[in-house]
């Protein structure tokens, strides 16, 4: 029984790692779209909505294929956020898919993010 215990304890934890790998690698590529985006307008987009058009526009990888009008979903199901501070400044996290953690504990959250 504490066998069984510790291989599901250890496989759980390696979804964990697996969807935190995924929510990064995702993350660096709408990073990358953003800055292509960027290079093309002269400005990052104004918004998630606008983000999530242009992802739409380009039939990139990670459009939201439930709906191109929202923003992509991380591994947990919750959607990316993106924000911006200025024409050439961007953020854009996950809050990590811990959903009993308090949005406002950034130890979780994966990506850049403005400061509180």
């Amino acid at each position: 029984a504490l066998l069984s215990a510790l291989i599901l304890g250890l496989a759980g934890l390696a979804q964990k790692k697996a969807a935190r790998s995924k929510a990064e690698a995702e993350i660096t590529q709408l990073e990358s779209f953003v800055t292509d985006y960027q290079m093309k307008y002269g400005q990052v987009p104004p918004s998630d909505a606008a983000l999530a058009a242009a992802l739409a526009a380009a039939n990139h990888s990670l459009t939201n294929k439930t709906d191109p009008d929202q923003m992509p979903t991380d591994p947990w199901g919750m959607p990316y956020e993106y924000t911006n501070s200025s024409k050439v400044t961007f953020y854009l996290w996950s809050y990590g898919g811990d959903t009993n953690i308090p949005p406002t504990v950034k130890a979780v959250w994966i990506g850049s993010f403005p400061a509180p």
